[in-house]
């Protein structure tokens, strides 16, 4: 469904990735693991549109992706970013119709089903965006991205500043997002345990480049890897 051909992307003049491939089945889902700096986040933003790539492509169900990353949300990307990037000064009920309307999807609709999938979301549904809880904001951040109808979802390091119970509840409701619904998740993680409960495989990643292609498995059984390459 989603490849990574050989894509090197730069901030200014430093190259950040280089030369990095990777796929995502129908239905899969994938880790990015790496250390922090190593390039996971540029490399979500990139597969997600928001930085533009040097060399190399991404392309969705074997067609190249515009460039644009409202085009490519359009086409079924949904980017969650780190640090969550919600609209401060919109609702919770505006940060989710936005989103949908941008892509050109019932915006009631849409807020309905989050808040059934989100119940703690429609507690707060007339609170600013600013003022939730950070636990709060990384779930309306998911439900906005879900607004988008999505065939991949790019998570973005989505546990940090997360509290245990809400980690835990959001890597069961991907779970469950996954199987009910089929979406594609590729997620940038430091947070092993979260990965390990969620993930078939993992890229990790060092120095900008994909390293190794390793099942779950094989991560959970080589804990001198885990030190080498998470540094954990």
């Amino acid at each position: 469904m989603l490849e990574v051909r050989n894509v090197t992307a730069a901030y200014t003049s430093a190259t950040v990735i280089e030369d990095v491939s990777l796929r995502l089945g129908p239905g899969e889902i994938k880790a990015v693991l790496g250390r922090n700096g190593v390039g996971k986040s540029t490399l979500m933003k990139s597969i997600a549109g928001v930085l533009p790539v040097r060399e190399g492509s991404v392309l969705l169900e074997d067609t190249v992706l515009p460039a644009s990353a409202a085009k490519r949300a359009r086409r079924g990307i949904a980017y969650v970013p780190q640090g969550r990037d919600i609209f401060p000064r919109l609702t919770t009920t505006e940060n989710i119709e936005v989103a949908a309307h941008a892509c050109g999807h019932d915006a009631k609709a849409a807020v309905a089903q989050a808040f059934e999938r989100f119940p703690a979301l429609q507690e707060r549904a007339h609170v600013m965006g600013g003022n939730l809880s950070g636990g709060q904001q990384q779930m309306l951040a998911l439900a906005r991205a879900l607004a988008l109808r999505p065939a991949v979802m790019l998570l973005d390091e989505p546990t940090e500043g997360i509290q245990p119970s809400i980690i835990m509840a959001i890597q069961a409701l991907l779970g469950d997002l996954n199987r009910s619904d089929g979406v594609a998740i590729l997620v940038a993680e430091q947070n092993l345990d979260f990965v390990t409960g969620l993930a078939s495989e993992c890229y990790v990643m060092n120095r900008g480049r994909i390293e190794r292609h390793l099942s779950m498995g094989e991560i959970r059984q080589d804990p001198a890897l885990v030190q080498e390459m998470l540094g954990v």
